[in-house]
C-alpha cells in the first residue's frame, strides 16, 4: 500500500470520527472574494467550536450577515462554557475605549435625519428609484460605487487588507469624505483578523488618507460575543481592543466606529425582542465608542413584512434620536427593499419614497 493511499485512508477514517457541526458561514453576494458585492448565495460551512465561543444576536447562532438561509443551527460542543444570549439579550461585551483623539456627535432629528442609506451590491436593482426619498448615503463593502447615483453620497470600504480588496485602494479611496475599513474582522468567514493584524494594517492602508478633512472609520464588527472559532474575539470586545491599540494622533486614528446587527433567523424572536437586542448593541456600540461617531451600515430583522416593518416602525425613531450618525437597512435586492426593480412595502417604508 502507498504512503500517499495510506495517508488518504487515515483521513478518511478521521473525517469519519468527527461528529459534524454545522454553521450558517454569512453568505454574503460575492465579487472577487467579497462576500457583498455580488449576487445573493447560501453557503454552509462545517466548523468546529470552541468552548468560549458565544454566539451571535439573540443567541441563535447568526455569524454574520448577509442573504442567508431561514434557519440556522445553534452550534458548540454541549459543555456550559458555551453561552448563549437569548429573547432580546445584549448581544454584546461591553468596553469603554476612551483613547485617541474623539469625535464629537450632534445627532440629527425628523425622518431620516440625514443618516439613513442604501447597502446594495452589482445585482441590486438601480438605486435611482429611491431618489427624491429620505435616502443620502449609499455603501457596497467596495471602494467602487458602481452604479450609485451622484446625488447620493458614496462611502467606500476596504472590505480587508487582502487582494484583490486592498488592489487599487490608494486611488480609489481619493475624493471620498467618509472611508469605512475591514468587514467583520472578528468573523472567520469575513475580514478574518487577530487585532494587532488589523492595527497594523489600518495604519499602513487608512490612516495615510487622513488628510484634508477625510475621516476614517475602525474596522465594522459584528454584535458578537465572547470569542470565535479562531480565538478571536468579537463584536464590541474587538473593537475596545482595536480603539485601544489604535491611539496615537501620528499614526493610528480613528473617526468613527460602525457595527453589524441581524434578528432571530427566520423571525423567530418576537418584534420586541429583536427590537430590545438591537438597542442595546447600539447603546453598546456607542458606550465602546468612547465619543467617536457611530455607524450602522448593516442591521436587518428577518421574517415576513409586516415584522420587520414593525421593527422599523421601533427601531428608525430610536435612530434617528441617537448618537448614530449613518445607518443602512441590509440591502437593496430582490424580496428586501424591491420587488420588480422598484420599492417594495418594506423598501417604502424604510426610504419613504
Amino acid at each position: 500500500m502507498s504512503r500517499d493511499y495510506r495517508i488518504f485512508h487515515l483521513f478518511l477514517f478521521l473525517l469519519s470520527s468527527l461528529l459534524p457541526v454545522y454553521i450558517n458561514a454569512s453568505p454574503h453576494p460575492q465579487r472577487g472574494g467579497d462576500r457583498h458585492r455580488h449576487g445573493p448565495v447560501t453557503t454552509t460551512t462545517a466548523a468546529v467550536v470552541p468552548q468560549t465561543t458565544t454566539l451571535l444576536n439573540n443567541g441563535n447562532g447568526v455569524v454574520n450577515p448577509g442573504v442567508r438561509t431561514q434557519s440556522t443551527t445553534i452550534i458548540g460542543d454541549g459543555n456550559d462554557s458555551t453561552t448563549l444570549i437569548r429573547n432580546g439579550g445584549s448581544a454584546t461585551t461591553s468596553t469603554t475605549a476612551t483613547k485617541g483623539p474623539v469625535i464629537t456627535n450632534s445627532p440629527s432629528t425628523g425622518t431620516g435625519g440625514g443618516k439613513r442609506g442604501l447597502a446594495y451590491n452589482d445585482t441590486s436593482p438601480s438605486l435611482d428609484v429611491f431618489a427624491s426619498s429620505d435616502i443620502t448615503w449609499v455603501h457596497d463593502w467596495s471602494s467602487s460605487p458602481g452604479n450609485a447615483p451622484s446625488e447620493f453620497l458614496f462611502v467606500p470600504t476596504l472590505w480587508s487588507d487582502k487582494s484583490p480588496h486592498s488592489d487599487n485602494w490608494d486611488t480609489l479611496a481619493n475624493g471620498h469624505q467618509y472611508l469605512m475599513s475591514f468587514n467583520e474582522p472578528d468573523i472567520v468567514g469575513q475580514a478574518n483578523m487577530q487585532v494587532g493584524e488589523a492595527v497594523a494594517a489600518y495604519k499602513l492602508l487608512m490612516f495615510p488618507k487622513r488628510t484634508g478633512g477625510v475621516q476614517i472609520g475602525a474596522p465594522s464588527v459584528s454584535s458578537g460575543s465572547g470569542t470565535n472559532e479562531a480565538g478571536i474575539p468579537m463584536g464590541t470586545s474587538w473593537l475596545g481592543q482595536f480603539l485601544d491599540q489604535c491611539n496615537d494622533p501620528n499614526t493610528c486614528v480613528a473617526d468613527f466606529v460602525s457595527g453589524h446587527w441581524y434578528g432571530c433567523p427566520g423571525g423567530t424572536c418576537t418584534v420586541e425582542a429583536d427590537v430590545t437586542s438591537f438597542q442595546n448593541y447600539v447603546n453598546d456600540l456607542i458606550s465602546t465608542a468612547g465619543g467617536r461617531e457611530v455607524w450602522i451600515p448593516e442591521f436587518q430583522r428577518y421574517g415576513d413584512v409586516d415584522g420587520q416593518k414593525s421593527f422599523l416602525e421601533a427601531t428608525l425613531p430610536f435612530l434617528d434620536k441617537s448618537a448614530v450618525v449613518r445607518y443602512a437597512y441590509y440591502m437593496v435586492a430582490e424580496g428586501i427593499l424591491t420587488t420588480n426593480g422598484q420599492p417594495n412595502e418594506l423598501g417604502t417604508a424604510y426610504a419613504g419614497v
